[in-house]
């Protein structure tokens, strides 16, 4: 019977016992050492003699065959990184059972998709929820935007001595996100919320970076049941522009509220403090304020199940107080973002 262990332990366990019996040990001294049989000892320096140190070497224990060979491997982790829609499938969702179904229609060789799933887990491949990008999204808009405006930007707010403001609007349904809570085993909680409801909150947010880069800020204003256009974008500037000393550049992305006659009207008003400047389009993970979105949804009300708008106004108002004066939470919405920080700030 084959010994256990890996090919390459019993060769070194084969080698060792060889070389003790040479050095003059008894083949039962040798065999209690390593807890081998005697007969095994004699088995190998036998073949020792015959065959050299070649003779020594452990085949691969006896096994299941492989269904697919490295190639066929390859190809399957391949297909993962395309869409399933290039294999017939109508929407963009990968499963054990359907690359069962692709290896079936390629090579005609049948898994089960439970062990298959094992088999994916073996090589580092895991369920995970897509990351929603918009179709219309231009990596290379997005990466010339990097290269050129930005650093445009950031010398432009150097030479003004100005204040660097990244502004962006978001909502709050009475409906929240929802995530786990500990409970009693088996007693899953229940969570009364008003269903039917189409109350919200609107929220416009300037997160704000100091002319030295040393200190930063959040500027905001709330909505009840009404939503930010033109004219109220135009209020948040001026009320940025009453708030904050000196001069201002705003970033922001290029929607239809920061366009139009009341936007152009306040940046006329401030020509020579106030210059406007825009995101690329549908690039959200460079806006620092949407770390602000993800912070207040998903962490400080998550759960929060309002009554009525004035309730989630009240709670959405005191949240964003609170995070107002936390200057370590502010720069971690900075940091969270996917734009590079002026130079100053990583120093």
């Amino acid at each position: 019977m084959r010994s256990k262990g890996t090919p390459a332990e019993l060769e070194r366990r084969r080698r060792l016992a060889v070389q003790r019996v040479r050095e003059g040990y008894s083949a039962r001294e040798v065999a209690d050492f390593l807890g081998v049989t005697p007969r095994a000892v004699r088995l190998w320096v036998a073949t020792f003699r015959e065959h050299g140190a070649p003779g020594l070497a452990a085949r691969p224990a006896p096994g299941r065959p492989r269904k697919l060979t490295s190639a066929q491997e390859a190809v399957v982790l391949s297909w993962l990184a395309e869409s399933p829609s290039r294999y017939g499938f109508h929407n963009e969702l990968w499963t054990a059972k359907r690359v069962a179904e692709v290896i079936q229609w390629h090579w005609g060789i049948t898994f089960n998709s439970h062990y298959l799933s094992a088999w994916l887990r073996e090589r580092d491949i895991s369920p995970q929820k897509p990351q929603r990008v918009a179709s219309d999204r231009d990596p290379e808009v997005i990466g010339r935007w990097l290269e050129v405006d930005w650093p445009r930007i950031k010398q432009k707010a150097r030479r003004h001595d100005a204040s660097l403001a990244f502004v962006d609007e978001g909502g709050l349904l009475l409906s929240p996100l929802v995530r786990r809570t500990l409970a009693v085993k088996g007693e899953t909680p229940v969570m009364p919320q008003r269903i039917r409801h189409r109350e919200k909150v609107s929220v416009a947010a300037a997160l704000w970076l100091s002319p030295l880069r040393d200190e930063a800020g959040l500027y905001y204003r709330v909505l009840l049941n009404e939503s930010f256009d033109g004219l109220r974008s135009a209020i948040l500037l001026e009320g940025l522009l009453r708030h904050l000393p000196g001069n201002v550049v705003v970033v922001w992305n290029q929607g239809g509220m920061h366009r139009g006659p009341w936007v152009r009207g306040v940046e006329q008003r401030h020509r020579g403090r106030l210059w406007l400047e825009d995101f690329p389009p549908y690039a959200p993970e460079l806006n620092p304020v949407e770390q602000v979105w993800a912070n207040l949804k998903n962490i400080r009300l998550c759960n929060f199940a309002a009554q009525n708008g004035r309730e989630l106004l009240g709670a959405v108002l005191q949240e964003l107080w609170e995070i107002r004066w936390d200057q370590d939470l502010l720069w971690s919405f900075f940091n969270g973002a996917d734009l590079p920080l002026p130079r100053k700030l990583l120093s």
